[in-house]
């Protein structure tokens, strides 16, 4: 809480500092007398007192660039202070130059302690000389064209560049390039700066376009070495994703999911029936989370919803789904194949029942080279064994078809031609659950 004070015939400004940082500040709260018993005149000289408390306690809590939020801050008080001054008819503008006198203080006081390059910067943007990294990042966010998910990163991303850089200005080919020895240091892959350098292309390039910089500076191009280390390569090395689960691996899955596993002894039913559907379809798992009961018609999925215009399709229900989707439409509350399933913030269905899918894998021994996805290459697996040709098996799990004709002038597979493949899959649901190792 920020306010002023009035103690016998002065004012005062204090500001209570929050619990969470009281201890690296080592105090309550901030008091500082104003010297003065005009309130007026008081709450004029607390305001960049309040914007410095309130940057020291963003330093505190580990934020990298509060100076731009102080500096924020006094640059909207002198002009809210310039706009009293003119109503008031003051011609000089007594409230104004005196924040200007608290300015010049502050300046030198950070001239002193961080250095003259910090107190430049500070000060250039204050008076409009230089611009903040982030004056453009609401208009920047707002003309984004990316997948939601996509979106959602970059606009985590920028924030880094902009804690970094108090001013445009600042940016340079060698500051970027120390700015990233310094993410390095901490931690951040390769790839992963790549990606945020990725975004603050993406933000220099919109800027560039609103003539804010020169569109001849790139200080974003080159100054990231993509090359692998041989430890990386060496990790990578050998490492494949999405192998296929053998059939009894299936099983095992299907039933640890039914009888409940590791730290969920309850059983998981709904992940227990999209491991099947999976298992006898091949689709992919939003696929099948975004299954509405009306898109099951004459013994079939109708998928029309997809990541390719190949994955709209129509897969037939293998006679060992049938029970299983007859007993899910009947108990659907909302319309879907799936009944409960939440969306996320991106619009899909599966993200919380992958996450207890990856749980549930992890718990029976397997790792990153097997996910969801594997079901798509177990059915794969199971087709091209049992001598169903290659462009029928892409009709069953919504590939583009590998030969042109085909792919160019076919209608696809029948239904009853693509029925008799799905047939062939086959899982020993039925035997024994066998000891494994």
């Amino acid at each position: 809480m920020a306010y002023i004070e009035r103690r016998r015939n002065l004012w005062y400004a204090l500001l209570t500092i929050p619990e969470d940082v009281r201890g690296k500040l080592d105090k309550l709260r901030f008091v500082q007398s104003l010297g003065t018993p005009d309130k007026a005149e008081a709450m004029i000289l607390a305001a960049p007192l309040l914007a410095k408390w309130k940057a020291e306690i963003r330093e505190a809590r580990g934020a990298t660039n509060a100076l731009t939020e102080e500096a924020n801050r006094w640059k909207k008080h002198l002009l809210r202070q310039t706009s009293v001054d003119e109503e008031r008819g003051d011609e000089f503008g007594t409230g104004a130059l005196e924040l200007h006198d608290l300015l010049r203080e502050r300046t030198e006081t950070l001239a002193k302690t961080k250095g003259a390059a910090v107190a430049d910067t500070f000060h250039g943007v204050i008076t409009g000389k230089l611009t903040t990294t982030g004056a453009y990042e609401t208009e920047w966010k707002a003309q984004l064209q990316a997948t939601p998910k996509t979106k959602d990163q970059m606009e985590k991303d920028l924030p880094l560049l902009i804690a970094r850089f108090t001013s445009l200005e600042e940016i340079s080919k060698s500051s970027v390039k120390k700015w990233l020895d310094d993410l390095r240091s901490q931690g951040k892959s390769v790839a992963t700066l790549d990606r945020i350098l990725c975004s603050a292309r993406n933000y220099w390039k919109y800027l560039q376009s609103h003539d804010v910089v020169p569109v001849e500076l790139t200080p974003f191009k080159g100054v990231l070495d993509l090359t692998k280390t041989a430890e990386t390569k060496a990790k990578k090395r050998g490492k494949v994703a999405n192998l296929p689960y053998e059939p009894k691996e299936v099983v095992r899955l299907y039933k640890s999911a039914e009888a409940g596993w590791g730290a969920r002894p309850s059983p998981d039913l709904e992940l227990a029936a999209l491991i099947k559907l999976g298992a006898y379809t091949g689709a992919r798992i939003e696929e099948l989370c975004s299954l509405k009961v009306s898109s099951i018609k004459k013994d079939a999925f109708y998928i029309g919803e997809s990541k390719t215009a190949a994955g709209i399709r129509e897969v037939p229900i293998h006679s060992e789904l049938k029970a299983l989707v007859k007993s899910l439409k009947d108990a659907s509350t909302d319309g879907y194949l799936l009944s409960g399933l939440t969306f996320n913030k991106f619009g899909d269905r599966s993200n919380a029942i992958g996450k207890r899918f990856g749980r549930l894998k992890e718990s029976l021994g397997f790792d990153a080279s097997h996910t969801f996805h594997s079901f798509r290459a177990t059915v794969i697996t199971q087709l091209e064994n049992s001598d169903v040709s290659e462009n029928l098996a892409a009709d069953i799990v919504g590939h583009e078809k590998p030969r042109i004709t085909y792919g160019l002038y076919s209608g696809g597979a029948s239904m009853a031609v693509k029925r008799e493949a799905v047939e062939r899959l086959q899982y020993p649901f039925n035997e024994k659950e066998q000891g494994h190792e």
